[in-house]
């Protein structure tokens, strides 16, 4: 799991699959690894498609990618998951990650109309083509 929790903690922005009641959704939301990246926190509306999807089906998947890559060195992160109200203990985490959001009225007045997320992470698989094509490995948690 270790290549996979150090790529985690390079990158800040994932797409969020979530199943809706008729089709499915994907957002890109930025996140904060917690639980030794076994975790990862992330901020939205109660509003939102993912998270209204969520409450029905909290089931999700989410890829983390490099970007602007040739097709032989892709790298990049699948996981599958599920998400939960997050334990507000967590917000430390998630703003020492984005400590700029402390400093930006905007974005600080923003945090007052969402929630913290977790996604517990059941299952990651790491693809790196740079070691060879398909080259995948997959971690079950």
């Amino acid at each position: 799991m270790k290549p996979a929790q150090k790529f985690i903690e390079m990158h800040n922005t994932m797409t969020l699959a979530t199943i809706g009641k008729d089709r499915p959704s994907a957002a890109a939301v930025f996140y904060a690894p917690i639980k030794n990246g076994k975790s990862l926190v992330f901020v939205s509306s109660e509003k939102s498609e993912h998270i209204v999807n969520s409450k029905n089906n909290n089931s999700c998947a989410v890829t983390i990618q490099e970007d602007g890559q040739e097709w032989n060195v892709i790298r990049g992160i699948q996981i599958k998951g599920n998400i939960i109200l997050a334990n507000e203990k967590y917000w430390n985490d998630y703003l020492e990650r984005y400590d700029y959001i402390k400093s930006d009225s905007t974005l600080s007045k923003a945090l007052e109309k969402v929630k913290l997320y977790e996604l517990k992470i059941e299952w990651v698989r790491i693809i790196d083509n740079s070691k060879g094509f398909g080259n995948r490995e997959e971690y079950e948690l």
